[in-house]
C-alpha cells in the first residue's frame, strides 16, 4: 500500500473531501484511480515527465473530468499529489427552470447593484482568504471610504447578494454588535477551484437558483417574452420593497440586465432579447 500525500492544502481539501466538491461523474471516474495508485503505486495511462518545483520524476494522467499530477516515490511508498483540475461540466439550466418558483411569490429580494460576475467572484475569494468582517471586505476589495461606518456599509453592500444567490452566510459574534460572512459549501467551492470555468458555472448554477432571475428566463422561454428592460423592471416592481427610485432602481435594473445576459450565454440558454438588453 502507498500513502497518497499533497503537495498543498487545496489540494488536499480538493482530493479527500469529494462529497463536496467532486460531482457525480468525477466520482464515478477519479474514484478507481485513486484506489488502484495508492495499492500498487502506478496507474495504466499516466505519461512520465518533469515539474520545476518537484524532485524527481512526476506522472499526468487525464480522465474525461480530471487532470491529475503527481510523484511516485518507490523507496518511501508514497504518491505526492501536486496538482488537481476538474473538467467542467454543463449547466443543466432547464431543470433549474422546472423546479416550482412558487415559494418566492411572497418574499421581498434583494436585488444587487453589482452586474459583473467577476467582482462576486474575487469578492467570494476574499472571504475565504480571511476578509470575513464587512470592514476588512471592502478595504480589501478597494474602497476610497475611509470611516468605519462607510466601510462596513460598503462590506454589507458586496455580500448581501450572495447571501440572497445562497454563497454565505452572516454570523453574529457573541458580542451581538458585529458580524462575520462564512461561506456556504458552494461558495467554499468557487474559492478553492483553480479553474475559471468550473469557478464560473458554480456561480452560473448559483444564478439560476436565484429568485428573479428564474423569474424573467422563466418569462423569456417557456412564456415566449422578449428580455427587455420593461420586463426587468416588472420583475424588479413585484419582488423589492417599497420604490428605491432614482439611480438605485437604475443600477438594480442595469446589474440584473447584465447578470441574465451574462447567465444565458454561458449556459445557452435560448432568449429573444429587444434592442436595448442586447
Amino acid at each position: 500500500m502507498y500513502k497518497l500525500t499533497y503537495f498543498d492544502d487545496r489540494i488536499e481539501l480538493m482530493l479527500k473531501h469529494e462529497q463536496i466538491f467532486w460531482h457525480s461523474d468525477l466520482r464515478q471516474e477519479l474514484c478507481p484511480v485513486l484506489e488502484t495508485l495508492q495499492q500498487t503505486g502506478e496507474i495504466e495511462g499516466a505519461t512520465c515527465g518533469q515539474k520545476l518545483d518537484v524532485n524527481g520524476l512526476v506522472y499526468e494522467l487525464r480522465g474525461r473530468h480530471f487532470l491529475i499530477i503527481y510523484a511516485v516515490n518507490s523507496i518511501r511508498k508514497e504518491v505526492q499529489f501536486c496538482e488537481f483540475h476538474k473538467n467542467s461540466h454543463s449547466v443543466d439550466w432547464k431543470t433549474a427552470l422546472e423546479q416550482d418558483l412558487c415559494y418566492g411569490e411572497e418574499q421581498i429580494f434583494y436585488i444587487p447593484q453589482i452586474g459583473d460576475p467577476h467582482k462576486f467572484i474575487k469578492a467570494i475569494d476574499l472571504i475565504y482568504a480571511g476578509a470575513n468582517t464587512p470592514k476588512s471586505l471592502a478595504i480589501e476589495f478597494g474602497s476610497s471610504a475611509t470611516k468605519d461606518k462607510y466601510l462596513a456599509r460598503r462590506g454589507n453592500f458586496l455580500v448581501k447578494p450572495f447571501i440572497e444567490f445562497g454563497l454565505a452566510n452572516r454570523k453574529r459574534l457573541s458580542d451581538k454588535s458585529s458580524s462575520v460572512y462564512i461561506l456556504t459549501k458552494r461558495g467554499q467551492q468557487i474559492a478553492v477551484s483553480s479553474d475559471r470555468e468550473t469557478r464560473e458555472r458554480l456561480l452560473v448554477e448559483a444564478l439560476l437558483g436565484f429568485y428573479p432571475i428564474q423569474m424573467i428566463f422563466e418569462e423569456t422561454t417557456l412564456g415566449g417574452k422578449k428580455f427587455t428592460k420593461e420586463l426587468i423592471q416588472e420583475v424588479v416592481a413585484r419582488i423589492t420593497l417599497g420604490d428605491c427610485g432614482g439611480t438605485t432602481k437604475l443600477r438594480r435594473v442595469s446589474s440584473l440586465r447584465a447578470l441574465v445576459n451574462w447567465v444565458s450565454r454561458w449556459a445557452g440558454i435560448p432568449i429573444q432579447r429587444g434592442s436595448e438588453c442586447v
